[in-house]
Formats: C-alpha cells, sequence, structure tokens
C-alpha cells in the first residue's frame, strides 16, 4: 500500500513583500514628489536634460561623463544612456558637476 503525504510550503517571513524593481518605483515616487514640490520630475529624476538655442549651442543637464571628445562628434554617458552629437567644429565651452555646453555647427544630436 502506497502513502501520499501532503507537504505544506513553508514561506519566510519576508516572502510577503511585494518584489519590485527599483526602476519600477522612480516614476511613481517622482511623480507624487513633484506634484507636492511643483518640480519637474525629470529634475528629481536625474534624467538628462538637453535644451537646443539654435543649430549652434547644446546645454545638457544631468550627465555622468564625456566618452568621446572629437571636432566633429562628441558622446556623453547619461543615467538613462549614452547622447551623440554630431556636427563640425564642435567644442565643449564649459563643464560642470552636473551640466555642460557643446558649441559648434551641430547637425544631429541622437539618443543611443
Amino acid at each position: 500500500m502506497r502513502r501520499e503525504y501532503r507537504v505544506k510550503p513553508v514561506k519566510h517571513k519576508h516572502e510577503k513583500r511585494m518584489k519590485t524593481e527599483p526602476s519600477m518605483q522612480d516614476p511613481v515616487l517622482s511623480g507624487k514628489i513633484s506634484g507636492v514640490l511643483n518640480l519637474s520630475e525629470d529634475i528629481l529624476a536625474k534624467a538628462p536634460v538637453v535644451t537646443s538655442f539654435g543649430r549652434y549651442r547644446v546645454c545638457i543637464e544631468n550627465y555622468r561623463s564625456i566618452l568621446e571628445y572629437q571636432e566633429e562628434q562628441i558622446r556623453i554617458q547619461t543615467k538613462t544612456g549614452k547622447i551623440r552629437i554630431a556636427g563640425k567644429r564642435l567644442g565643449i565651452a564649459y563643464y560642470r558637476e552636473d551640466c555642460m555646453c557643446v558649441v559648434g555647427e551641430i547637425h544631429s544630436i541622437e539618443y543611443q
């Protein structure tokens, strides 16, 4: 005679927590805070903010590092990806810890 036993699974005390990734929580949290403080979600999430002033100047806020710096191409690392600026006679007018400005004849801005 064969006997079957039912094994009751034992749950760990932390298993009840909802498992979410930080990337899923950021938009919700930044949306709530931005509504209360009247601030842009981009500023709170430290997302890159790219501002173009015509075809000859681009300012980038919230960047991490400069990956490549040539006269015809500048590549920048941000929290969310890479930004490639292509053109002629490109140069960096200034750069600080959180913002930088690229000048020259800008042909394209690509998000990679």
